[in-house]
This record gives structure tokens, C-alpha cells and sequence, in this order.
């Protein structure tokens, strides 16, 4: 009896939409784990993410081979390339970096690129 009043309905059967209240929107909709195991492996097939990916490593091995300053500098430049894809490209955008709505994407992204390179710029010189 308790689980019918949680659940909406008998035990092991769905509780049914109210008549009238037409098809249920994507966002709505329940997660299939399997949808979910599809999409992840076509992520692979996504260059947005592989660009994004390539950038941080070659931000990484600039802040190993040359210092951390040029790192984080070359870390900012990706981050501010990322916010102009963002803003250039049409809807919906690289999947790699669009989170949110295009405005606040593209805000948070230069501040994090702006942030990075404040830090760089204040890193003391000899620091590798």
C-alpha cells in the first residue's frame, strides 16, 4: 500500500500520464542507460573534444619542456580560442564547451582564460 501512494500506482506497473498531457519533452524523459553507453562512445567521434584535449596536453608539455609561465600562458590562449569557437559557431556549438547558454559560456571562459594569464603574468621569473 505504501509503495502505490510513492510510487503512483500498483507495485511493478508505471504510473500512467494524466489524459490530455500530450508527449513528454526530451528533458523530461527518463534515462536508458543503454542511450546513455551509446552516446558516450560516439563522444570519440567528436573532434570539439579531441582539439580541447590536444590543446591542454600541449599547454602541459609546454609548462614541462619550457616553464610553468609559458604553460600557463599557452593554457590561457586555448582557454580564449575555446570562448571564440564558442561565439563564432552556430547552435549548439562544440561540444567540448558548451555547457550552458552561449553568453555564459563565452564569460566564463575568457575570465578563466584572464584569470590564467593574471597568474602568469605575477608567477615569480625563475619558476620552471
Amino acid at each position: 500500500m505504501v509503495q502505490e501512494r510513492v510510487h503512483g500506482g500498483p507495485v511493478g506497473r508505471p504510473a500512467e500520464p494524466p489524459a490530455g498531457s500530450g508527449p513528454v519533452p526530451v528533458e523530461e524523459q527518463a534515462l536508458d542507460p543503454r542511450t546513455i553507453a551509446r552516446a558516450s562512445l560516439q563522444a570519440s567521434k567528436n573532434a570539439s573534444l579531441w582539439w580541447t584535449s590536444a590543446g591542454i596536453v600541449v599547454s602541459v608539455a609546454v609548462a614541462l619542456l619550457v616553464s610553468t609561465r609559458a604553460g600557463a600562458f599557452t593554457l590561457a590562449a586555448v582557454t580564449a580560442v575555446c570562448a571564440v569557437v564558442r561565439l563564432v559557431l552556430p547552435s549548439p556549438g562544440p561540444v567540448a564547451v558548451s555547457v550552458r547558454s552561449r553568453p555564459f559560456d563565452v564569460l566564463v571562459l575568457l575570465t578563466f582564460a584572464g584569470g590564467i594569464a593574471f597568474l602568469a603574468q605575477i608567477l615569480p621569473a625563475g619558476s620552471r
